[in-house]
């Protein structure tokens, strides 16, 4: 298995954003997290100098990931990934880790099974979607469910920003030709910081490529 990193960051004009991990693995380094297994329902420590604080923060993430798949808003996402022929990878385990600044949520995987983070390093997953949010100027909920939804076309095989950004302006726009009222206003926000974000992520891709 190939090992590669992506992530998207300051270099595509924003402070705080999601990163990509391919790990074969899932070689963890010096990174402090805990991960509660999708299997047993344990949670997993590695490296973490905050236990109680990572098992926190896994514990929150997990939830805010199961509400999201249970949700009308997250089993809309799945049909439309089913509906473009796509094949989610196995969720291993769901968990908080230390990221690093520029970071949101992770997944961490191998192409055929992942482990979903949320950014923990002395800030909440909260306090991360809400920066978010106040950069593209949509509420809290809608950003993290663009969060999650990010993630998971990762994990449904769009590894690059510049595909998974493309993939999220399909589903969003779909979603706003279905809606209507605030919920219309919500997916023509959301398409269009996909929008914006597939531009700059094929942008800093085209340059990596130069270089």
């Amino acid at each position: 298995m190939v090992n590669r990193m992506s992530q998207l960051s300051k270099p595509y004009g924003l402070d705080i954003l999601t990163n990509q991990m391919l790990n074969n693995g899932y070689s963890l380094n010096t990174m402090g997290m805990a991960v509660v297994d999708s299997n047993s329902g344990n949670v997993n420590l590695y490296s973490s100098d905050k236990p109680s604080k990572h098992i926190d923060q896994a514990y929150n993430f997990e939830h805010i990931v199961k509400s999201y798949l249970s949700s009308e808003e997250g089993k809309s996402f799945m049909d439309y990934v089913d509906s473009r022929g796509k094949k989610m990878m196995k969720i291993k385990g769901v968990g908080a880790g230390d990221l690093g600044s520029n970071t949101v949520a992770a997944i961490m995987h191998n192409g055929i099974e992942g482990i979903l983070l949320s950014n923990y390093d002395d800030r909440s997953f909260e306090d991360r979607v809400s920066q978010l949010a106040s950069i593209y100027e949509i509420s809290d909920d809608a950003a993290q469910e663009y969060v999650l939804a990010h993630e998971l076309s990762h994990a449904a095989g769009h590894y690059d920003e510049s595909s998974a950004e493309e993939f999220l302006v399909g589903y969003f726009t779909e979603m706003a030709d279905n809606s209507e009222g605030e919920e219309k206003e919500k997916y023509e926000s959301l398409a269009n910081v996909a929008k914006e974000r597939y531009e700059q992520a094929t942008q800093a891709e085209s340059g990596k490529e130069a270089a």
